[in-house]
């Protein structure tokens, strides 16, 4: 979910920190992909997630980009708020959708008595031990005026709604991960949070995510709004972040946390900017709670627990520190992929012709284009190309084509972000 309204702060505080690129800035990074927005994402679009996801991994690749594919593993427990509010939502449209297929039923048999319907759903919704989740008086009310197309237009809207990631889907997304020869990994908590701490850890470069979470894990390179059917992303700098609100990482953490985030119950009559200026007066959340408990008629600090603005703090900073980094690093590897095996695979989904051709002709091309770039990353990845019939090694890298690549995260070292600007301040997609 992200920060709350934290975009409100950005957009009005620190615009030079985000910025339009196109992904050819990223050639010979390794970005890190939090897979499962995408999951539901393409699941959502058009039932098929492998399609969607090999469209998107396909642009990267051919954009000289090494994906890093992150999945979930267990989120902590400080969460279960925020993970028990999605599962109602779900059941909401559930009881939604089973609610709108009963009024067609009913109507495909003939005229009934709206009060007759009204009773027959609400009799239908008894079933749901939830009582948050079921509809009231005046939503029944309103799909009981809708005739028969209406609501059918309403079912598939809800229908498509109701989403779930099973195993089946994140087993077929690592078969096509691996037939593509890209690395992935599975994350003991949540994948923005490790990809944010490898990112600022300079494991990884940037990370590709829908959360904002991923700037107050320490992701310097924040990349969202991608698509696997264009070439332009939306960035934001976290650096470019802290200068523009005159903050350390610590007191954005905290003005975060403020905003409201998965971790904790957010204070009451606490807006963003309101946090956002009480975060300058006082430079921390301590400092921040003794104003506020003066002022109880319009803050409503949550008692005890509900408010552990420590332990939210310390998630955001070392909630990966039992993840193994040499293990992750190991598994940081392009590995040679089997064309024929993933032709097969896409053969099963909606893929459309064209790219069936574009794997035949230019995939290997594409690899060859990230082993000249990340050499170490690709020594287990043997590919021939038809140009030339013999095999792509590490000798055959052209050192000096690997040393003129620079990479938008040099700009974060002071020590060479002098020579890197004065060699390239005609390239506006290599500014930060």
């Amino acid at each position: 979910m992200g920060i709350k309204s934290l975009s409100t702060i950005l957009n009005s505080k620190c615009k030079s920190a985000i910025n339009k690129r196109t992904l050819d800035a990223y050639n010979g990074m390794i970005l890190g992909i939090d897979i499962s927005i995408f999951l539901y994402k393409y699941l959502y679009v058009n039932d098929d997630h492998l399609e969607g996801i090999f469209r998107l991994l396909l642009r990267l690749v051919k954009n000289g980009i090494l994906p890093l594919v992150v999945f979930d593993g267990r989120p902590p427990k400080e969460k279960n708020e925020v993970l028990a509010t999605r599962k109602e939502k779900r059941e909401t449209l559930v009881v939604k959708k089973e609610a709108i297929e009963k009024v067609i039923k009913r109507r495909n048999e003939g005229e009934v008595d709206h009060e007759e319907m009204k009773r027959e759903v609400m009799e239908q919704m008894q079933n749901t031990t939830n009582e948050n989740t079921r509809m009231d008086d005046g939503e029944i009310q309103d799909l009981l005026t809708k005739n028969v197309d209406e609501l059918q237009d309403e079912l598939d809207k809800t229908a498509r709604k109701i989403i779930y990631v099973r195993h089946e889907h994140i087993e077929s997304t690592k078969r096509l991960l691996n037939l593509m020869g890209l690395p992935y990994i599975v994350s003991k908590g949540e994948a923005e949070t490790l990809m944010g701490h490898l990112c600022r850890e300079e494991i990884i470069d940037g990370c590709i995510s829908e959360d904002t979470d991923v700037l107050v894990n320490g992701g310097r390179i924040f990349i969202r709004n991608i698509s696997a059917d264009k070439n332009q992303v939306d960035e934001c700098c976290l650096q470019g972040v802290l200068d523009g609100l005159e903050m350390t990482h610590s007191q954005f953490i905290d003005m975060c946390i403020l905003c409201g985030c998965d971790y904790t119950t957010k204070i009451g009559g606490m807006g963003p900017q309101t946090a956002y200026k009480l975060m300058k007066k006082h430079g921390n959340i301590e400092g921040v709670l003794e104003e506020l408990r003066e002022r109880p008629d319009k803050y409503q600090i949550p008692e005890g627990d509900n408010f552990d603005y420590e332990k939210a703090r310390y998630l955001f900073l070392h909630s990966t520190d039992n993840e193994d980094r040499n293990e992750i690093r190991s598994r940081i590897r392009m590995r040679t992929p089997d064309l024929n095996g993933l032709i097969t695979l896409l053969r099963e989904t909606r893929l459309s012709a064209k790219y069936y051709e574009e794997i035949t002709k230019n995939y290997l091309q594409y690899i060859v284009k990230i082993k000249n770039l990340l050499p170490l990353l690709c020594e287990e990845c043997v590919v021939q190309t038809k140009k030339s019939n013999q095999t792509t090694t590490q000798k055959a890298i052209n050192s000096e084509e690997v040393k003129k690549s620079k990479k938008i995260t040099d700009f974060f070292n002071n020590s060479t972000a002098t020579s890197a600007s004065n060699s390239e301040t005609t390239n506006s997609n290599s500014d930060v």
